[in-house]
Protein backbone atom coordinates (compact mmCIF):
# COMPACT_ATOMS: atom_id res chain seq x y z
CA UNK A 1 0.00 0.00 0.00
CA UNK A 2 1.24 3.42 -0.77
CA UNK A 3 0.60 6.80 0.69
CA UNK A 4 -0.74 10.02 -1.33
CA UNK A 5 -1.29 13.79 -0.49
CA UNK A 6 -5.15 14.43 -0.95
CA UNK A 7 -6.01 16.81 -3.59
CA UNK A 8 -8.10 19.16 -1.25
CA UNK A 9 -6.46 19.11 2.36
CA UNK A 10 -2.91 18.04 1.62
CA UNK A 11 -2.60 15.54 4.63
CA UNK A 12 -1.50 11.86 3.31
CA UNK A 13 -4.14 9.27 2.67
CA UNK A 14 -4.10 5.36 1.49
CA UNK A 15 -3.93 4.89 -2.50
CA UNK A 16 -6.64 2.58 -2.06
CA UNK A 17 -9.07 5.16 -0.29
CA UNK A 18 -11.86 6.16 -2.08
CA UNK A 19 -12.63 9.62 -0.37
CA UNK A 20 -10.27 11.19 2.43
CA UNK A 21 -10.78 10.06 5.55
CA UNK A 22 -9.54 13.97 6.70
CA UNK A 23 -11.66 15.87 4.16
CA UNK A 24 -14.21 13.66 2.59
CA UNK A 25 -13.33 14.37 -0.80
CA UNK A 26 -13.18 11.95 -3.33
CA UNK A 27 -9.67 11.04 -4.63
CA UNK A 28 -9.15 11.46 -8.27
CA UNK A 29 -5.94 9.71 -8.99
CA UNK A 30 -7.48 6.58 -7.56
CA UNK A 31 -6.93 3.54 -10.25
CA UNK A 32 -10.26 2.18 -11.92
CA UNK A 33 -10.17 -1.95 -12.55
CA UNK A 34 -9.57 -2.64 -16.88
CA UNK A 35 -12.36 -3.23 -18.50
CA UNK A 36 -11.21 -5.54 -21.29
CA UNK A 37 -11.29 -8.49 -20.34
CA UNK A 38 -15.39 -8.60 -20.87
CA UNK A 39 -14.39 -6.81 -24.67
CA UNK A 40 -11.89 -9.83 -25.35
CA UNK A 41 -14.67 -12.50 -24.25
CA UNK A 42 -17.49 -10.74 -26.08
CA UNK A 43 -15.30 -10.52 -29.18
CA UNK A 44 -14.36 -14.22 -28.37
CA UNK A 45 -18.25 -15.14 -28.64
CA UNK A 46 -19.16 -13.83 -31.69
CA UNK A 47 -16.55 -15.07 -33.36
CA UNK A 48 -17.38 -18.66 -32.71
CA UNK A 49 -21.19 -17.37 -33.31
CA UNK A 50 -20.08 -16.66 -37.02
CA UNK A 51 -17.67 -19.16 -37.45
CA UNK A 52 -20.52 -21.84 -35.78
CA UNK A 53 -23.08 -20.11 -38.33
CA UNK A 54 -20.99 -20.07 -41.04
CA UNK A 55 -20.08 -24.19 -40.53
CA UNK A 56 -23.72 -24.64 -40.50
CA UNK A 57 -24.62 -23.14 -43.43
CA UNK A 58 -21.63 -24.60 -45.07
CA UNK A 59 -22.74 -28.06 -44.01
CA UNK A 60 -26.08 -27.28 -45.39
CA UNK A 61 -24.75 -25.93 -48.94
CA UNK A 62 -22.72 -29.62 -49.26
CA UNK A 63 -25.64 -31.17 -48.03
CA UNK A 64 -28.16 -29.89 -50.91
CA UNK A 65 -25.21 -29.92 -53.28
CA UNK A 66 -24.83 -33.63 -52.69
CA UNK A 67 -28.46 -34.66 -52.60
CA UNK A 68 -29.26 -32.54 -56.24
CA UNK A 69 -26.00 -34.34 -57.37
CA UNK A 70 -27.48 -37.60 -56.15
CA UNK A 71 -30.51 -37.41 -57.77
CA UNK A 72 -28.88 -36.48 -61.03
CA UNK A 73 -26.87 -39.71 -60.94
CA UNK A 74 -30.20 -42.00 -59.85
CA UNK A 75 -32.40 -40.22 -63.02
CA UNK A 76 -29.52 -40.20 -65.56
CA UNK A 77 -28.17 -43.18 -67.73
CA UNK A 78 -25.04 -41.32 -68.08
CA UNK A 79 -21.81 -43.89 -66.52
CA UNK A 80 -19.37 -40.88 -66.04
CA UNK A 81 -22.00 -38.99 -64.24
CA UNK A 82 -22.40 -41.60 -61.78
CA UNK A 83 -18.64 -42.08 -61.76
CA UNK A 84 -18.26 -37.98 -61.13
CA UNK A 85 -20.74 -38.31 -58.08
CA UNK A 86 -19.17 -41.68 -56.53
CA UNK A 87 -15.56 -39.41 -56.95
CA UNK A 88 -17.13 -36.30 -55.50
CA UNK A 89 -18.97 -37.07 -52.99
CA UNK A 90 -16.78 -39.71 -50.97
CA UNK A 91 -18.47 -39.02 -47.84
CA UNK A 92 -22.09 -38.86 -49.23
CA UNK A 93 -24.40 -41.18 -46.94
CA UNK A 94 -23.62 -45.00 -47.27
CA UNK A 95 -26.99 -45.41 -48.57
CA UNK A 96 -26.67 -42.68 -51.51
CA UNK A 97 -23.65 -44.13 -52.69
CA UNK A 98 -24.96 -48.00 -52.41
CA UNK A 99 -27.81 -46.83 -54.82
CA UNK A 100 -25.18 -44.68 -57.53
CA UNK A 101 -23.07 -48.14 -57.22
CA UNK A 102 -26.17 -50.12 -58.19
CA UNK A 103 -27.40 -47.79 -60.77
CA UNK A 104 -23.81 -48.04 -62.37
CA UNK A 105 -23.89 -51.80 -62.13
CA UNK A 106 -27.05 -52.60 -64.01
CA UNK A 107 -26.07 -49.26 -66.70
CA UNK A 108 -22.79 -51.36 -67.14
CA UNK A 109 -24.52 -54.48 -67.41
CA UNK A 110 -27.13 -53.05 -70.34
CA UNK A 111 -24.11 -52.00 -72.40
CA UNK A 112 -23.08 -55.37 -72.09
CA UNK A 113 -26.63 -56.31 -72.92
CA UNK A 114 -26.87 -53.68 -75.70
CA UNK A 115 -23.26 -55.74 -77.51
CA UNK A 116 -24.91 -59.15 -77.28
CA UNK A 117 -28.00 -57.62 -79.25
CA UNK A 118 -26.35 -56.02 -82.30
CA UNK A 119 -24.30 -59.14 -82.35
CA UNK A 120 -27.53 -61.18 -82.39
CA UNK A 121 -29.11 -58.68 -84.84
CA UNK A 122 -32.41 -60.35 -84.65
CA UNK A 123 -35.93 -59.23 -83.69
CA UNK A 124 -36.19 -61.53 -80.53
CA UNK A 125 -32.33 -60.15 -79.33
CA UNK A 126 -33.74 -55.96 -79.84
CA UNK A 127 -37.32 -56.96 -78.56
CA UNK A 128 -35.72 -58.78 -75.34
CA UNK A 129 -33.56 -55.62 -74.92
CA UNK A 130 -36.55 -53.30 -74.95
CA UNK A 131 -38.60 -55.12 -72.27
CA UNK A 132 -35.17 -55.01 -70.19
CA UNK A 133 -34.76 -51.44 -70.34
CA UNK A 134 -37.55 -49.91 -71.79
CA UNK A 135 -35.62 -46.52 -70.45
CA UNK A 136 -32.33 -47.21 -72.26
CA UNK A 137 -30.75 -44.18 -74.21
CA UNK A 138 -30.33 -46.91 -76.99
CA UNK A 139 -34.29 -47.54 -77.27
CA UNK A 140 -34.56 -45.50 -80.39
CA UNK A 141 -31.48 -47.64 -82.35
CA UNK A 142 -33.06 -50.78 -81.10
CA UNK A 143 -36.64 -49.51 -82.66
CA UNK A 144 -34.85 -48.63 -85.76
CA UNK A 145 -33.16 -52.19 -85.95
CA UNK A 146 -36.86 -53.79 -85.90
CA UNK A 147 -37.95 -51.64 -88.41
CA UNK A 148 -35.00 -52.89 -90.88
CA UNK A 149 -35.24 -56.27 -90.19
CA UNK A 150 -39.24 -56.83 -90.32
CA UNK A 151 -38.94 -54.99 -93.70
CA UNK A 152 -35.84 -57.07 -95.26
CA UNK A 153 -38.73 -60.14 -94.42
CA UNK A 154 -41.46 -58.18 -96.19
CA UNK A 155 -39.32 -57.16 -99.44
CA UNK A 156 -38.27 -60.87 -99.15
CA UNK A 157 -41.65 -62.40 -99.25
CA UNK A 158 -42.88 -59.46 -101.63
CA UNK A 159 -46.51 -59.89 -101.18
CA UNK A 160 -49.23 -58.00 -100.12
CA UNK A 161 -50.08 -59.62 -96.64
CA UNK A 162 -46.15 -59.09 -96.13
CA UNK A 163 -46.29 -55.42 -97.02
CA UNK A 164 -49.58 -54.86 -94.98
CA UNK A 165 -48.03 -56.80 -91.70
CA UNK A 166 -45.02 -54.38 -91.85
CA UNK A 167 -47.27 -51.62 -91.84
CA UNK A 168 -49.13 -52.10 -89.52
CA UNK A 169 -46.42 -53.27 -87.19
CA UNK A 170 -44.77 -49.56 -88.11
CA UNK A 171 -47.48 -46.86 -89.36
CA UNK A 172 -44.32 -44.53 -88.58
CA UNK A 173 -41.69 -46.78 -90.12
CA UNK A 174 -38.77 -45.98 -91.99
CA UNK A 175 -40.36 -47.66 -95.26
CA UNK A 176 -43.58 -46.49 -94.67
CA UNK A 177 -44.05 -45.09 -97.99
CA UNK A 178 -42.71 -47.73 -99.89
CA UNK A 179 -44.83 -50.68 -97.94
CA UNK A 180 -47.85 -48.37 -98.37
CA UNK A 181 -46.72 -48.05 -102.43
CA UNK A 182 -46.19 -52.08 -102.59
CA UNK A 183 -49.82 -52.33 -101.13
CA UNK A 184 -51.40 -50.28 -103.41
CA UNK A 185 -49.54 -52.24 -106.33
CA UNK A 186 -50.08 -55.64 -105.08
CA UNK A 187 -53.98 -54.49 -105.29
CA UNK A 188 -53.70 -53.65 -108.77
CA UNK A 189 -51.91 -56.77 -109.75
CA UNK A 190 -53.70 -59.49 -107.42
CA UNK A 191 -55.20 -62.10 -109.39
CA UNK A 192 -58.70 -63.18 -108.85
CA UNK A 193 -60.43 -66.87 -110.02
CA UNK A 194 -62.24 -65.21 -113.07
CA UNK A 195 -58.67 -64.18 -114.16
CA UNK A 196 -56.93 -67.04 -113.65
CA UNK A 197 -59.50 -69.14 -115.81
CA UNK A 198 -59.36 -66.68 -118.39
CA UNK A 199 -55.49 -67.40 -118.95
CA UNK A 200 -55.48 -70.43 -118.73
CA UNK A 201 -58.44 -71.44 -121.05
CA UNK A 202 -56.89 -69.62 -123.79
CA UNK A 203 -53.32 -71.38 -123.59
CA UNK A 204 -55.74 -74.84 -123.27
CA UNK A 205 -57.09 -73.98 -125.93
CA UNK A 206 -54.04 -72.83 -128.23
CA UNK A 207 -52.79 -76.41 -127.35
CA UNK A 208 -55.43 -78.20 -127.86
CA UNK A 209 -56.16 -76.61 -131.77
CA UNK A 210 -52.57 -77.04 -131.91
CA UNK A 211 -52.57 -80.63 -131.70
CA UNK A 212 -55.83 -80.99 -133.33
CA UNK A 213 -53.97 -78.92 -136.32
CA UNK A 214 -57.00 -76.83 -136.08
CA UNK A 215 -56.53 -73.23 -138.05
CA UNK A 216 -59.55 -71.38 -136.80
CA UNK A 217 -59.17 -72.71 -133.19
CA UNK A 218 -55.39 -71.97 -133.28
CA UNK A 219 -56.39 -68.40 -134.11
CA UNK A 220 -58.76 -67.57 -132.31
CA UNK A 221 -56.53 -67.67 -129.11
CA UNK A 222 -53.68 -65.37 -130.21
CA UNK A 223 -53.25 -62.32 -131.21
CA UNK A 224 -52.56 -60.64 -134.22
CA UNK A 225 -49.32 -60.19 -134.07
CA UNK A 226 -46.52 -61.73 -131.24
CA UNK A 227 -43.79 -59.75 -129.76
CA UNK A 228 -41.98 -63.35 -129.59
CA UNK A 229 -43.26 -66.82 -130.94
CA UNK A 230 -40.69 -69.58 -130.38
CA UNK A 231 -38.14 -66.75 -130.11
CA UNK A 232 -39.32 -64.87 -133.38
CA UNK A 233 -39.95 -61.70 -132.56
CA UNK A 234 -42.91 -59.48 -134.56
CA UNK A 235 -44.45 -63.21 -135.24
CA UNK A 236 -47.79 -63.32 -137.13
CA UNK A 237 -50.85 -65.81 -137.28
CA UNK A 238 -49.20 -67.12 -140.14
CA UNK A 239 -46.09 -67.94 -138.51
CA UNK A 240 -47.69 -69.56 -135.87
CA UNK A 241 -49.97 -71.63 -138.50
CA UNK A 242 -47.10 -72.89 -140.35
CA UNK A 243 -45.88 -74.23 -137.35
CA UNK A 244 -48.72 -76.03 -136.46
CA UNK A 245 -48.44 -77.49 -140.06
CA UNK A 246 -44.89 -78.22 -139.52
CA UNK A 247 -45.25 -80.82 -136.70
CA UNK A 248 -47.98 -82.61 -138.37
CA UNK A 249 -46.19 -82.83 -141.57
CA UNK A 250 -44.35 -85.90 -140.79
CA UNK A 251 -46.74 -88.93 -142.90
CA UNK A 252 -46.07 -91.53 -140.10
CA UNK A 253 -47.84 -89.12 -137.61
CA UNK A 254 -51.46 -90.00 -137.22
CA UNK A 255 -52.17 -87.43 -133.79
CA UNK A 256 -50.50 -85.41 -131.68
CA UNK A 257 -52.23 -84.79 -128.21
CA UNK A 258 -50.56 -82.02 -125.78
CA UNK A 259 -51.77 -82.52 -122.09
CA UNK A 260 -51.46 -79.43 -119.71
CA UNK A 261 -49.87 -80.45 -116.61
CA UNK A 262 -51.72 -77.76 -114.26
CA UNK A 263 -48.42 -76.10 -112.45
CA UNK A 264 -49.34 -72.45 -113.69
CA UNK A 265 -47.34 -69.78 -112.24
CA UNK A 266 -49.24 -66.67 -113.02
CA UNK A 267 -48.55 -63.10 -112.70
CA UNK A 268 -50.48 -60.22 -113.05
CA UNK A 269 -48.51 -57.04 -114.70
CA UNK A 270 -50.08 -53.81 -114.11
CA UNK A 271 -49.49 -51.65 -117.52
CA UNK A 272 -51.11 -48.68 -116.15
CA UNK A 273 -53.79 -46.60 -117.64
CA UNK A 274 -56.42 -49.49 -116.19
CA UNK A 275 -54.38 -51.99 -118.33
CA UNK A 276 -52.57 -55.23 -117.10
CA UNK A 277 -50.93 -58.40 -119.27
CA UNK A 278 -50.35 -61.92 -117.91
CA UNK A 279 -47.06 -63.46 -117.25
CA UNK A 280 -47.76 -67.21 -117.50
CA UNK A 281 -44.90 -69.78 -116.47
CA UNK A 282 -46.35 -73.87 -116.81
CA UNK A 283 -45.27 -77.47 -118.54
CA UNK A 284 -47.17 -79.24 -121.22
CA UNK A 285 -46.48 -82.95 -122.70
CA UNK A 286 -47.19 -83.86 -125.83
CA UNK A 287 -47.96 -87.39 -127.13
CA UNK A 288 -47.06 -88.00 -130.37
CA UNK A 289 -49.02 -91.41 -131.95
CA UNK A 290 -47.21 -92.42 -135.05
CA UNK A 291 -46.08 -95.76 -137.18
CA UNK A 292 -42.62 -95.55 -136.35
CA UNK A 293 -41.63 -96.13 -132.89
CA UNK A 294 -38.48 -95.37 -133.46
CA UNK A 295 -38.94 -91.96 -133.01
CA UNK A 296 -40.42 -89.72 -130.66
CA UNK A 297 -43.48 -90.66 -129.45
CA UNK A 298 -43.41 -88.05 -126.10
CA UNK A 299 -41.88 -84.96 -124.78
CA UNK A 300 -41.88 -82.08 -122.02
CA UNK A 301 -41.93 -78.74 -122.82
CA UNK A 302 -41.26 -75.70 -120.33
CA UNK A 303 -43.67 -72.76 -121.94
CA UNK A 304 -43.20 -69.64 -120.79
CA UNK A 305 -46.26 -67.25 -122.44
CA UNK A 306 -47.96 -63.92 -122.06
CA UNK A 307 -51.73 -63.04 -122.41
CA UNK A 308 -53.44 -59.75 -123.02
CA UNK A 309 -56.30 -58.20 -121.01
CA UNK A 310 -58.20 -59.48 -123.45
CA UNK A 311 -57.74 -62.49 -123.69
CA UNK A 312 -55.29 -63.27 -126.43
CA UNK A 313 -51.69 -65.03 -126.26
CA UNK A 314 -48.85 -62.16 -127.32
CA UNK A 315 -46.12 -64.69 -126.16
CA UNK A 316 -45.09 -68.05 -126.05
CA UNK A 317 -42.27 -69.36 -126.07
CA UNK A 318 -41.24 -73.73 -125.10
CA UNK A 319 -38.08 -75.18 -124.27
CA UNK A 320 -37.73 -79.14 -124.62
CA UNK A 321 -36.81 -80.90 -121.87
CA UNK A 322 -37.34 -82.88 -118.89
CA UNK A 323 -40.00 -81.24 -116.59
CA UNK A 324 -38.66 -81.24 -113.03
Amino acid sequence: MALINCPECGRQVSDKAAVCPHCGVTIAAKPRKSNRAPIIITAAVIALAIVAVGFYYYNNVESDNEMEAYENAMACNEPAIMENYLDMYADAPQAHRDSVMAHLAILRKGETDWSDALVNNSRMAFENYLRTYPNSIHNTEALLKIDSIDWTVAVKADNADAYQKYALAHPDGEHIDEANAKIEQKAKTALNDEEKLKVTNVLTAFFMALGANDEDDLTMTIDVVLNSFLHKAGATKMDVISYMHRIHKPEDISSITFRMNNDWKIEKIDLGTDDCSYAVDFSVDEKIERTDKSKETFCSYKVSAKVSAAGKITDLNMKKGVIE
